[in-house]
Protein backbone atom coordinates (compact mmCIF):
# COMPACT_ATOMS: atom_id res chain seq x y z
CA UNK A 1 0.00 0.00 0.00
CA UNK A 2 2.63 2.71 -1.01
CA UNK A 3 1.72 6.39 -0.82
CA UNK A 4 -0.04 8.45 -3.34
CA UNK A 5 1.54 10.23 -6.53
CA UNK A 6 0.69 13.61 -4.57
CA UNK A 7 3.09 13.03 -1.58
CA UNK A 8 5.53 11.81 -3.64
CA UNK A 9 5.62 14.82 -5.67
CA UNK A 10 5.59 16.68 -2.33
CA UNK A 11 9.23 18.49 -2.16
CA UNK A 12 11.60 16.40 0.62
CA UNK A 13 11.46 18.61 3.17
CA UNK A 14 7.46 18.57 3.25
CA UNK A 15 7.69 14.38 2.91
CA UNK A 16 10.50 14.52 5.84
CA UNK A 17 8.24 16.78 8.41
CA UNK A 18 5.23 14.04 7.22
CA UNK A 19 7.14 11.11 7.78
CA UNK A 20 9.13 12.78 11.01
CA UNK A 21 5.62 13.35 12.39
CA UNK A 22 4.10 9.70 11.81
CA UNK A 23 7.26 7.93 13.41
CA UNK A 24 7.09 10.31 16.31
CA UNK A 25 3.19 8.97 16.91
CA UNK A 26 3.46 5.74 16.27
CA UNK A 27 6.52 4.74 18.16
CA UNK A 28 4.69 6.86 20.93
CA UNK A 29 1.42 5.36 20.82
CA UNK A 30 1.39 1.86 18.74
CA UNK A 31 -0.79 2.17 16.19
CA UNK A 32 -4.20 0.61 17.76
CA UNK A 33 -3.77 4.23 19.56
CA UNK A 34 -1.82 6.48 17.38
CA UNK A 35 -3.73 9.39 16.25
CA UNK A 36 -4.07 10.88 12.51
CA UNK A 37 -5.55 13.87 14.26
CA UNK A 38 -2.43 14.60 16.72
CA UNK A 39 0.11 14.17 13.13
CA UNK A 40 -1.96 16.94 11.37
CA UNK A 41 -2.14 19.19 14.04
CA UNK A 42 1.67 19.21 14.72
CA UNK A 43 1.90 18.77 11.27
CA UNK A 44 -0.25 21.88 10.64
CA UNK A 45 -2.93 20.52 7.84
CA UNK A 46 -6.09 19.10 7.24
CA UNK A 47 -6.65 15.57 8.14
CA UNK A 48 -8.73 15.58 4.71
CA UNK A 49 -4.62 16.69 3.13
CA UNK A 50 -3.17 13.34 4.99
CA UNK A 51 -5.75 11.52 3.05
CA UNK A 52 -4.39 12.84 -0.25
CA UNK A 53 -0.92 11.58 0.29
CA UNK A 54 -2.28 7.94 2.37
CA UNK A 55 -5.23 5.60 1.65
CA UNK A 56 -5.58 5.27 5.05
CA UNK A 57 -3.92 4.97 8.60
CA UNK A 58 -3.05 1.54 8.04
CA UNK A 59 -1.45 2.75 4.68
CA UNK A 60 0.71 5.30 6.36
CA UNK A 61 2.16 2.73 8.54
CA UNK A 62 3.23 0.11 5.80
CA UNK A 63 4.74 2.80 4.51
CA UNK A 64 6.50 3.82 7.77
CA UNK A 65 8.01 0.04 8.28
CA UNK A 66 8.84 0.07 4.70
CA UNK A 67 11.23 3.54 5.84
CA UNK A 68 12.35 1.37 8.77
CA UNK A 69 13.45 -1.39 7.11
CA UNK A 70 14.81 1.14 3.90
CA UNK A 71 16.96 2.28 6.77
CA UNK A 72 18.32 -0.66 8.16
CA UNK A 73 19.76 -2.06 4.63
CA UNK A 74 21.24 1.73 4.34
CA UNK A 75 23.16 1.95 7.73
CA UNK A 76 24.45 -2.06 7.33
CA UNK A 77 25.51 -1.33 3.62
CA UNK A 78 27.52 1.49 4.79
CA UNK A 79 29.06 0.18 8.19
CA UNK A 80 29.43 -3.39 7.32
CA UNK A 81 32.59 -4.38 5.69
CA UNK A 82 31.75 -6.94 3.17
CA UNK A 83 33.79 -8.91 0.35
CA UNK A 84 35.91 -12.19 -0.06
CA UNK A 85 38.23 -11.21 2.37
CA UNK A 86 35.93 -10.07 4.88
CA UNK A 87 35.76 -12.13 8.27
CA UNK A 88 32.56 -13.90 9.32
CA UNK A 89 32.71 -12.76 12.67
CA UNK A 90 34.07 -9.44 12.10
CA UNK A 91 31.15 -8.85 10.17
CA UNK A 92 28.83 -10.15 12.70
CA UNK A 93 30.16 -7.57 15.02
CA UNK A 94 30.08 -4.81 12.56
CA UNK A 95 26.19 -5.52 12.28
CA UNK A 96 25.67 -5.39 15.77
CA UNK A 97 27.23 -2.34 16.38
CA UNK A 98 25.11 -0.85 12.98
CA UNK A 99 22.11 -1.86 15.04
CA UNK A 100 23.52 0.06 17.98
CA UNK A 101 24.25 3.15 15.99
CA UNK A 102 20.76 3.01 13.96
CA UNK A 103 18.82 2.61 17.51
CA UNK A 104 20.76 5.50 18.71
CA UNK A 105 20.28 7.92 15.23
CA UNK A 106 16.85 6.72 14.75
CA UNK A 107 15.34 5.33 18.07
CA UNK A 108 11.71 5.94 17.01
CA UNK A 109 11.89 3.73 14.25
CA UNK A 110 13.05 1.13 16.22
CA UNK A 111 9.91 1.55 18.64
CA UNK A 112 7.98 1.06 15.89
CA UNK A 113 9.82 -2.25 15.16
CA UNK A 114 9.54 -3.19 18.42
CA UNK A 115 6.08 -2.35 18.97
CA UNK A 116 5.33 -4.83 15.78
CA UNK A 117 7.05 -7.54 17.00
CA UNK A 118 4.91 -7.52 20.87
CA UNK A 119 1.89 -5.72 19.42
CA UNK A 120 -0.65 -7.81 18.14
CA UNK A 121 -3.17 -5.54 16.69
CA UNK A 122 -0.41 -4.15 13.97
CA UNK A 123 -1.87 -4.54 10.86
CA UNK A 124 -0.36 -7.25 8.70
CA UNK A 125 1.91 -8.14 10.89
CA UNK A 126 3.06 -11.58 9.98
CA UNK A 127 3.71 -10.16 6.40
CA UNK A 128 5.75 -7.27 8.11
CA UNK A 129 8.24 -9.42 10.23
CA UNK A 130 8.07 -11.92 7.66
CA UNK A 131 10.02 -8.98 5.52
CA UNK A 132 12.34 -8.42 8.01
CA UNK A 133 13.69 -12.43 9.11
CA UNK A 134 13.73 -12.46 4.94
CA UNK A 135 16.12 -9.69 4.96
CA UNK A 136 17.99 -11.08 7.86
CA UNK A 137 18.02 -14.91 6.22
CA UNK A 138 19.23 -13.01 2.79
CA UNK A 139 21.72 -11.02 4.44
CA UNK A 140 23.31 -13.31 6.99
CA UNK A 141 22.39 -16.51 5.08
CA UNK A 142 24.95 -15.05 2.10
CA UNK A 143 27.39 -14.45 5.06
CA UNK A 144 27.20 -17.61 5.96
CA UNK A 145 27.81 -19.57 2.94
CA UNK A 146 30.77 -17.66 2.14
CA UNK A 147 32.07 -18.61 5.89
CA UNK A 148 31.22 -22.14 5.21
CA UNK A 149 32.93 -22.39 1.87
CA UNK A 150 36.17 -21.07 3.27
CA UNK A 151 36.18 -23.48 6.26
CA UNK A 152 35.39 -20.56 9.00
CA UNK A 153 32.44 -21.55 10.60
CA UNK A 154 31.24 -25.28 11.44
CA UNK A 155 30.01 -26.65 7.64
CA UNK A 156 27.78 -29.30 9.86
CA UNK A 157 25.17 -26.83 10.56
CA UNK A 158 22.27 -25.92 7.64
CA UNK A 159 22.79 -22.22 7.01
CA UNK A 160 19.11 -21.69 8.15
CA UNK A 161 20.52 -22.89 11.88
CA UNK A 162 23.50 -20.14 11.83
CA UNK A 163 21.21 -17.69 10.97
CA UNK A 164 19.01 -18.22 13.47
CA UNK A 165 21.38 -18.34 16.27
CA UNK A 166 22.88 -15.21 14.90
CA UNK A 167 19.67 -13.20 14.56
CA UNK A 168 18.26 -14.29 17.92
CA UNK A 169 21.58 -13.45 19.94
CA UNK A 170 21.95 -9.95 17.99
CA UNK A 171 18.28 -9.08 18.15
CA UNK A 172 18.01 -9.77 21.49
CA UNK A 173 21.06 -7.71 22.31
CA UNK A 174 19.10 -4.64 20.68
CA UNK A 175 16.04 -5.19 21.91
CA UNK A 176 18.19 -5.29 25.49
CA UNK A 177 19.85 -1.85 24.49
CA UNK A 178 16.88 -0.14 23.46
CA UNK A 179 14.66 -0.49 26.39
CA UNK A 180 15.14 -1.43 29.86
CA UNK A 181 11.89 -3.18 29.73
CA UNK A 182 13.75 -5.92 27.35
CA UNK A 183 16.65 -5.88 29.65
CA UNK A 184 17.27 -8.83 31.89
CA UNK A 185 19.79 -7.10 34.23
CA UNK A 186 22.64 -6.45 31.98
CA UNK A 187 21.92 -2.67 31.85
CA UNK A 188 22.86 -2.64 28.34
CA UNK A 189 21.77 1.08 27.80
CA UNK A 190 23.95 2.41 30.82
CA UNK A 191 27.19 1.02 30.63
CA UNK A 192 29.79 2.95 30.04
CA UNK A 193 31.72 3.02 26.22
CA UNK A 194 34.40 0.81 27.35
CA UNK A 195 31.72 -2.02 29.10
CA UNK A 196 29.92 -1.71 26.23
CA UNK A 197 32.23 -2.27 24.15
CA UNK A 198 33.39 -5.30 26.28
CA UNK A 199 29.54 -6.60 25.89
CA UNK A 200 29.82 -6.54 22.10
CA UNK A 201 33.10 -8.47 22.29
CA UNK A 202 31.98 -11.25 24.51
CA UNK A 203 28.51 -11.59 22.77
CA UNK A 204 31.10 -12.46 19.43
CA UNK A 205 32.92 -14.40 21.24
CA UNK A 206 30.32 -16.95 22.77
CA UNK A 207 29.06 -17.31 18.95
CA UNK A 208 32.77 -17.87 17.97
CA UNK A 209 33.07 -20.42 20.36
CA UNK A 210 29.86 -22.13 19.13
CA UNK A 211 29.88 -21.62 15.07
CA UNK A 212 33.38 -22.22 15.25
CA UNK A 213 35.21 -25.51 12.85
CA UNK A 214 34.49 -28.51 16.07
CA UNK A 215 38.59 -29.69 16.59
CA UNK A 216 39.36 -33.35 16.62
Amino acid sequence: MPPKGTYINLPAAKQARILTAAVREFAENGYRRASLNTMVKELGIAKGSLYQYFVNKEGLFLYVFDRFTDLVKEMLASQVKNGPSANFFTQIQEALWAGIRFIDSQPDFYRIYLRVLFEEEVPQRRALLGKVRLFSMEYFGGLCAQAQAGGIIRQDLPCPMVVFLVESVLDRFLQAYASPDHDTGLGLATLSAGDRELAVVQIIDVLKSGLSPLRA
